[in-house]
């Protein structure tokens, strides 16, 4: 895993000098409420609606990366944890038709509770976006995937959706939905399986400076 996210790395580096050049500096901010049903060592759980708070900021300086921070709120009842994600990052595309990005996500996991005992831990996992415009629409299909091993932990985050852009004056409002999983096998928590998976649907609203 660790040679998976070197190479990945410096891929990134070596397509993202381009991409990187064309932006000046962006932002963007959002927010997502998610309609999960939730899983606890196979055994269902009761259902969250969770948040998941996002920023991101892109630049112009090349070969230094794209940072987006997010962090999601998410209570099953028997588990409980705070997760944010820092994520640095490269445009390998970025134009009307066809975005990609790659880079490297650490999540914090904090406040956590399963069945009973507490964790706390840092793990991390190898990201994706990609994001492609419908032509003669303002709409765009788009997914993006964290994908970790580590130390006998691993961790998927995914989803997938739709993007519906609304130009404002000196920003753009994206209006956004789709699907998410989370699926993980934590190693680190002591007397139990640790598996946790969460799907279901999300909205949220997002501005693009």
């Amino acid at each position: 895993m660790k040679k998976l996210i070197l190479s990945a790395a410096a891929v990134a580096v070596a397509f993202a000098v381009p991409a990187q050049a064309a932006t000046l500096i962006g932002a963007k901010i959002g927010a997502d409420a998610w309609f999960a049903d939730a899983k606890v060592n196979d055994t269902r759980n009761s259902d969250d609606t969770a948040t998941s708070l996002y920023v991101a900021v892109e630049h112009f300086i090349p070969l230094v990366p794209n940072l987006r921070i997010r962090y999601n709120d998410i209570d099953t009842g028997s588990v409980a944890f705070g997760q944010t994600d820092y994520t640095a990052y490269y445009e390998i595309l970025d134009n009307d038709a066809v975005a990609f990005d790659i880079g490297l996500t650490v999540s914090k996991f904090n406040a956590g509770k399963f069945e009973g005992e507490s964790f706390s831990e840092w793990q991390p996992s190898l990201y994706g976006n990609v994001e492609v415009g419908i032509p003669m629409t303002p709409v765009s299909v788009f997914g993006d995937l964290n994908f970790g091993s580590y130390d006998s932990t691993s961790t998927v985050d995914g989803q997938a959706g739709v993007k519906w852009t609304l130009p404002l004056i000196a920003a753009d409002l994206n209006l956004r939905a789709g699907y998410r999983v989370m699926d993980y096998d934590f190693d680190f928590i002591k007397n139990s399986d640790g598996k946790v998976k969460l799907d279901g649907w999300f909205a949220g609203v997002e501005i693009d400076i």
